[in-house]
């Protein structure tokens, strides 16, 4: 961590991930790369061996074990400390009395404000947040002012003025009813916008507590004056607050939005680093997969428990690598979708530094190229399993040949895994150097020391940090890519293979025995089947490889001019560029979710160009286009009841139902004063910030919030009377219950809600006891509410905040539940029909790069870019549905079981194929990325392209098949009768007769090949997975079928008497 203090504007590398809520996925269940995996820095020359032996190393003070333990980390540091600074401030201030007397009995709330003003956001962030936190604020203070002075005109309309005080000044109905009203118009306009804008989520909550303590102390309010004075005493208790939270954020353990992104940056290219050395580790592994199974190629010479065991032991080898890689390529996923939303504050952040903001999107830019290819490594794992499938299926085409004619594939696959294997290790410690390089060019890390050179050697290859390191790098890739060609294509000749495509082909494998060029039996044709299908796979590591080093050797690029430029010689102010501030007010104004036709460039003036139907505004089959001015204006009308449908009204309505059917006590003449002695106030606040839209969830916070606010109350007990009730023996210990919640806060973030409730109990009963000293009892009480002391006040709290919590879970499932099974069918719905848009996206956007017919992608209007942007915006909704599901997988287990049991299994391997299908798309449209270089370097790609069928529509089937398995989900229906994947999705089937030698392994160099190897594997891999999820969503939603059998349920008779097998399913 201290080599990251020599960055210019990055000081503390745990700041990496500051409060960054973007990434909706539970960051702590994941374990950094080891640190062991990271290659050292030291040479080793420096190792000796002495034989003396080392003394034992003293234990480490008992504080540093303890600390050591717990985590704390300088983030976790931070977490705990700056809330609990903000708190003990605000606590302090007030116990001067001429601090006090200008917001009475509403002191206590300024402590709770500067906690949940979120102190401990990155400075962009923070500020963003301060400013809508402010913003709602003074609007809520209008929407108060306002409804309390209805209230008190309506009390004056409806009193005598002949009326005694006690009468003038006590309980109205005519008041109570404006107050209420205003409460319910404002609870559900505050809770739609915060179910519809997640960016409002903090200020919402502060609107929230605004509205419903000035609402339900509305009433009270007999004049003018009085509710002026009961207004601004809420207002300056609220600014205070977030003054005193704002200080702490800008001044104490300071964190910029620049610094998260940069830490996050460095968390990144580190994790690449100990990434390849996993990816590195599963290669040598591969040899245990099923793909090289000797049982599986037919060997029956080998079937004795020794054997046996061997394979269980071989095989749980090969399990544990595949998890590390995959768990490795997940944290990087993490990481990627964290700094996505990192650089978006961090560009909007005005600062004194040194990258700019056009830097930092470059950077950003540069990581993500880098992101693809690397996690996408992580699929060998699940193409060799495939493959080892495909060779125990029945009908496999291994499965018909003699015994023993697959006796040398596992002596062949050995003899390539360890080939690759050794460049692959030269090629993985080059670009772990050149990681370090980046690092150090970028000022991310400090500079090793330089070594001495020795003469007699000559000059030594450049160490990372040196200049020419870039060019050495290059060179280094070269090597890698003309090694691996003459090692594949000597390995090629040697098996007789003379194209990895040939027997993939439709156009060649339809062909008789005779006909074929080397008239090879089904049996050698099989077998080289088997040979094509390994190379496609080593063809596919060795080319995300290269793509891996070809992204980091243009960071190094870029890193090297950033060094050499001057850029990192002096600081300079750096302010955000309009078009920034423009579209952070655009995407706060019209939700970060907006409709993807928003992202297409229409230039005017542009070539005629005809897009498909996706391109335009989705239709409405109850109306067609608006012709005529009127309907128009009625196409603007209808969005008003479209609007009033949407789940965000449903969730606005459900809120305020379940708010008012508490509130109604304050409006009420009989129970008007209980509500008020017995602060059912903090009841309503807790409904309303506690509720959640389903009912999974709901039952998670439900139990959570009951423990945690137990939990507070029991701190509070202990922080008042360990002390003997002294008030500076109180103020002091309050930081260190606080430092103690939010402990666990940065530790387990998904119990942040329940935690932050326990702390708010907590904060109420200490800061309400400690205002009562300050203001005297008569004033403490002159809004209705008697003294209760310490011992008395804490269940109160608790029965208060639990009879909240409780009644947010029952209007959350009542009337009607909204279930996290409901909602994970429909997100499951719903990201089938996002990849099948996907997936028609990338087929269009590799058609159009390889004929050549999308334009000039630099251009706004050309076809390919409008299309590049679609499938981007494809790709993140499709990644923001894919998170959800996982979330409600996860509460699903904490649903009330009325019934069945939820098919969690089914459900869990479909997103997982759902996850697989994006990830094959994401390399296809990747590899294709490389189309348009490559036709500008040779002409070979002109010619696959040339020699392609264009009444070849394999893909449009997959998506139609995507779509209709969507709709069966979404709606609950059956799926339609004998719907099954296609086989032909690969592109080397849409070659021509006359296509053939295009394909040939003496073209394995010219630029687009290796490209055209990865579509081809991720291709067939998207199929695999396709049959996999029609299998499944068959179990869930059954299948439109009536024909009956008798005996046999797989010779299925029909009423049409076909006996045709309609239930046949693919494997």
């Amino acid at each position: 961590m201290s080599t990251l203090s020599q960055h210019p504007e990055v000081q503390n590398p745990d700041n990496t991930d500051a409060i960054s809520n973007s990434t909706k996925v539970d960051l702590s269940t994941l374990k950094p790369a080891p640190t062991s995996e990271i290659p050292s820095q030291q040479s080793h020359e420096e190792s000796h061996d002495d034989p003396s032996p080392s003394p034992t190393p003293k234990k480490p003070f008992i504080l540093l074990r303890a600390w050591k333990k717990l985590g704390i980390t300088p983030l976790v540091f931070m977490i705990m400390v700056k809330p609990a600074i903000s708190a003990v401030i605000a606590m302090g201030i007030y116990q001067k009395h001429s601090v006090a007397v200008n917001y009475l009995n509403l002191g206590y709330l300024i402590i709770i404000i500067s906690i949940i003003t979120v102190p401990i956001l990155p400075r962009g962030k923070y500020l963003m947040n301060l400013f809508l936190c402010l913003s709602l604020t003074c609007f809520g203070c209008g929407m108060v002012y306002l409804g309390i002075w209805a209230g008190v005109k309506a009390r004056q309309h409806t009193t005598p003025s002949d009326a005694p005080l006690s009468v003038a000044h006590g309980y109205n109905s005519s008041a109570s009813v404006v107050n209420a009203i205003f409460l319910m118009v404002n609870m559900f306009g505050i809770n739609t916008l915060r179910a519809s804008r997640v960016s409002l989520k903090i200020p919402a909550i502060h609107y929230t507590i605004f509205t419903l303590v000035g609402f339900t102390y509305g009433p009270q309010q007999a004049t003018v004056e009085h509710a002026r004075r009961f207004t601004k005493e809420l207002l300056y208790a609220f600014l205070t607050g977030q003054a005193i939270s704002t200080g702490v954020a800008l001044l104490i353990i300071p964190v910029s939005s620049r610094k998260v992104f940069f830490g996050g940056a460095i968390g990144f290219l580190q994790s690449c680093r100990g990434l390849l050395k996993t990816q590195l580790a599963f290669v040598r592994a591969l040899k245990h997969s099923k793909m090289c199974d000797p049982r599986s190629t037919g060997d029956s010479t080998i079937d004795t428990a020794d054997e046996d065991r061997i394979r269980t032991d071989q095989r749980a080898i090969f399990n544990k690598k595949l998890i590390a890689l995959k768990t490795a390529s997940t944290g990087i996923l993490l990481q990627g979708a964290k700094l996505r939303d990192d650089v978006i504050f961090a560009k909007r952040e005005t600062a004194y530094g040194k990258l700019t903001e056009t830097d930092i999107q470059h950077i950003y830019q540069f990581l993500r190229e880098i992101m693809i290819p690397i996690s996408g490594l992580s699929t060998i794992g699940d193409i060799a399993e495939r493959m080892g499938e495909e060779k125990n299926a029945p009908n496999s085409a291994s499965g018909t040949n003699t015994e023993g004619l697959f006796q040398d594939e596992r002596k062949e696959w050995l003899e390539m895994i360890d080939t690759v294997h050794g460049s692959f290790d030269n090629m993985i410690q080059v670009l772990d150097e050149s990681i370090l390089h980046i690092l150090i060019s970028l000022r991310f890390m400090p500079a090793p020391a330089a070594k001495s050179e020795d003469v007699e050697k000559g000059p030594a290859d450049p160490q990372p940090g040196q200049i020419g390191f870039g060019d050495y790098l290059q060179q280094k890739i070269e090597e890698f890519r003309e090694q691996r060609s003459t090692h594949l294509r000597l390995w090629a000749e040697e098996r007789g293979l003379s194209s990895v495509f040939q027997t993939t082909t439709k156009n060649y494998t339809s062909l008789p025995t005779e006909a074929k060029p080397n008239g090879l039996s089904p049996e050698a044709t099989a077998r080289e089947v088997s040979a094509s299908k390994r190379l496609h796979v080593i063809l596919y590591m060795e080319y995300l490889l290269y793509s891996v080093s070809m992204a980091v050797l243009k960071l190094v690029r870029f890193a090297e001019t950033k060094s050499s430029d001057g850029t990192f010689d002096k600081k300079r102010i750096i302010v955000p560029k309009l078009k920034t501030v423009f579209k952070w007010v655009r995407g706060l104004i019209n939700g970060e979710d907006t409709d993807p036709t928003a992202n297409v460039d229409q230039s005017a003036g542009a070539e005629p160009v005809y897009l498909g139907d996706s391109f335009q505004a989705p239709r409405d089959p109850e109306h067609l286009p608006a012709k005529t001015r009127w309907q128009v204006i009625g196409n603007y009308i209808r969005v008003i009841p479209r609007f009033l449908g949407s789940d965000s009204v449903r969730f606005g309505v459900r809120v305020t139902i379940a708010v008012m059917s508490i509130a109604v006590m304050c409006y009420v003449r009989q129970t008007h004063r209980f509500f008020v002695r017995q602060r059912i106030v903090w009841c309503l606040i807790m409904i309303a910030i506690g509720m959640n839209p389903s009912s999974g969830s709901a039952v998670f916070i439900l139990v959570g919030n009951l423990v945690v606010t137990f939990t507070g109350m029991i701190g509070a007990y202990i922080n008042w009377y360990i002390v003997d009730q002294k008030t500076a023996g109180v103020i002091v210990l309050f930081p260190f219950f606080l430092m103690f919640y939010f402990y666990f806060v940065a530790k387990f973030p998904r119990f942040l809600i329940p935690i932050v409730a326990g702390c708010l109990a907590h904060v109420l009963i200490i800061g309400y006891e400690l205002q009562v000293r300050v203001i005297g009892l008569e004033a403490a009480t002159a809004t209705g509410q008697p003294y209760y002391p310490t011992y008395k006040l804490a269940p109160y709290r608790l029965l208060t905040v639990g009879a909240g919590v409780v009644v947010a879970y029952i209007w959350t499932i009542f009337p009607v539940p909204i279930t996290e099974a409901s909602v994970l069918r429909r997100d499951l719905g719903g990201s089938l029909f996002m990849l099948a848009k996907y997936l028609s996206s990338v087929t269009a956007t590799v058609d159009l790069r390889l004929s050549d017919e999308g334009g000039d992608a630099s251009l706004p209007s050309s076809p390919l870019r409008r299309l590049e942007k679609l499938t981007r915006k494809f790709l993140e909704k499709e990644v923001v549905l894919l998170n959800s599901m996982r979330q409600n997988l996860a509460f699903v287990p904490w649903e009330p079981k009325v019934g069945g049991d939820f098919p969690t299994k089914i459900y869990t391997a479909l997103v997982e194929e759902v996850q697989n299908v994006t990830n094959y798309l994401t390399i296809i449209a990747y590899a294709s990325e490389s189309f348009p270089t490559a036709r500008a370097k040779s002409p070979w790609l002109a010619q696959f392209a040339s020699h392609r069928s264009s009444s070849d529509h394999e893909s449009h089937k997959v998506t139609t098949l995507l779509a209709l398995l969507s709709a069966s989900l979404a709606n609950g229906q059956a799926l339609p009768p004998y719907l099954q994947a296609p086989t032909g999705f690969r592109i080397s089937d849409e070659l021509t007769s006359d296509g053939g030698t295009v394909l040939d392994l003496r073209n394995l160099n010219e630029p687009g090949f290796r490209a055209i190897a990865v579509i081809e594997v991720a291709q067939r891999c998207v199929v695999g997975s396709s049959e996999r999820i029609v299998d499944l969503a068959r179990e869930l939603v059954g299948e439109l079928d009536f024909s009956y059998s008798v005996g046999n349920p797989s010779g299925s008779s029909t009423l049409l008497g076909t006996g045709t097998d309609g239930k046949e399913r693919v494997d």
